[in-house]
């Protein structure tokens, strides 16, 4: 089986193509927040005609939460995560609740899963044809899955993720994000059926995730609600989240990334904000933090939550031109005990960066300026037409890309 994403670019978003063995293409189109139909329905004679929020996956979550994995047992379940996890005690404390019928382990998910994954993913998956499937794993091996059932043709396969960082809060959205490794692009995919059934919210799980890669996660959880509570499908359910999810994470994750007691406390708060911001922005939308983070991403493999952090004080900025953004900031800002400004949140998410021991610029991730400024217009052009950057809050064009991209050589 061949994988491949075509996509035409400014004129219509993104479209899978599974080739199978007589090349016949199977296609979904990548949802576009503006002309979708998650949030705001489109009449096209009338315009809007209503709005609509839905929280899908049964969420299970505290102490021993992960065992409500012993309902599972007796069946044929397909459970895919990367082969550290695979080969770790952690893998242990899954199986161990899920026995008694057939397992199989497709351990092969890299970071950034590469489209060829997702077709190895696939024939596994109809090979072993399961009653369940099961994500276990960060960001990767959930999106990984999302889109290995969708492409088997079985959407209606249930499907529980339990995730082992607290940062995408992939268990809970519509997304998943794969890569063209020979293009080096990253394509955020969006479609309901892409949804999860039930997520295992076990925070024992973080215990012996690195300080650098919580940091990493964790910025991410903080642009996940930053950018959700100022999207252009801002919504009073997705703010609600959103402002409860940013205070928690701003708090909690200097606390998660040091060793000691209250290490353990503060990596269950991220967990908690981790999914909060999930439901937010998968409601509402994300914007071109996200859309430039995608595009760099796929050109220089730098983790994505680092480039967020990197990004956002900057977007925080050039969204302040827009008035209603900036007084969403605002409010953020007043949440986490600082001035009410969105200059405020910038200057904090900055000073809480520098804490953490994180790069502020992408030359500190070994990127040479002309490197970036070679690639700038393939860059904005490429963010631009990512599926996030039409809920950006202010319009922006290839130019304010470009000086944002500037701003952080």
């Amino acid at each position: 089986m061949q994988l491949s994403i075509c996509s035409t670019f400014f004129s219509s978003p993104p479209s899978l193509t599974v080739r199978r063995s007589k090349m016949i293409p199977f296609k979904f189109r990548v949802y576009n927040f503006p002309a979708g139909h998650h949030t705001k329905p489109i009449n096209d004679e009338t315009g809007y005609t209503m709005e609509q929020f839905a929280v899908k996956p049964v969420l299970y979550f505290g102490t021993d939460a992960l065992a409500a994995l012993e309902r599972l047992m007796g069946k044929r379940i397909l459970l895919v995560t990367d082969g550290f996890l695979a080969e770790s005690g952690l893998l242990d404390r899954i199986t161990n609740r899920i026995g008694g019928g057939a397992l199989e382990v497709f351990s092969q998910v890299v970071p950034d899963p590469p489209l060829e994954l997702v077709a190895q993913g696939v024939e596994r998956f109809r090979a072993f044809n399961p009653e369940l499937l099961i994500a276990f794993g960060g960001g990767s091996p959930m999106d990984c899955a999302k889109a290995i059932r969708f492409f088997s043709g079985r959407p209606d396969c249930p499907f529980w993720c339990i995730p082992t960082t607290a940062g995408t809060g992939s268990e809970v959205t519509s997304f998943a994000v794969l890569t063209d490794s020979k293009a080096g692009v990253k394509y955020p995919l969006v479609d309901d059926a892409l949804l999860p059934d039930a997520a295992v919210l076990d925070a024992s799980l973080l215990s012996g995730v690195p300080p650098a890669v919580t940091a990493d996660t964790g910025m991410d959880v903080l642009t996940h609600a930053a950018e959700a509570s100022v999207a252009r499908n801002e919504t009073p359910f997705t703010a609600a989240l959103a402002e409860k999810a940013f205070p928690l994470a701003f708090r909690a994750l200097p606390s998660a990334c040091r060793t000691g007691g209250e290490q353990d406390r503060a990596k269950e708060q991220m967990l908690q904000a981790s999914c909060l911001a999930g439901i937010a922005f998968n409601g509402a939308g994300l914007g071109i933090c996200h859309s430039l983070a995608h595009a760099l991403g796929g050109r220089y493999h730098i983790p994505h939550g680092r480039l967020n952090a990197i990004l956002l004080p900057h977007v925080i900025h050039f969204n302040s031109g827009d008035r209603t953004a900036a007084q969403h900031y605002a409010a953020l800002a007043r949440a986490c005990g600082l001035s009410g400004s969105a200059r405020s949140l910038a200057a904090a998410l900055q000073r809480l960066r520098d804490t953490l021991g994180m790069p502020a610029r992408l030359t500190d991730c070994g990127i040479a300026r002309s490197t970036v400024l070679a690639d700038a217009d393939m860059l904005a052009n490429a963010a631009l037409a990512d599926v996030c950057a039409p809920a950006n809050p202010r319009e922006a064009a290839v130019d304010d890309l470009k000086a944002i991209l500037q701003l952080i050589l």
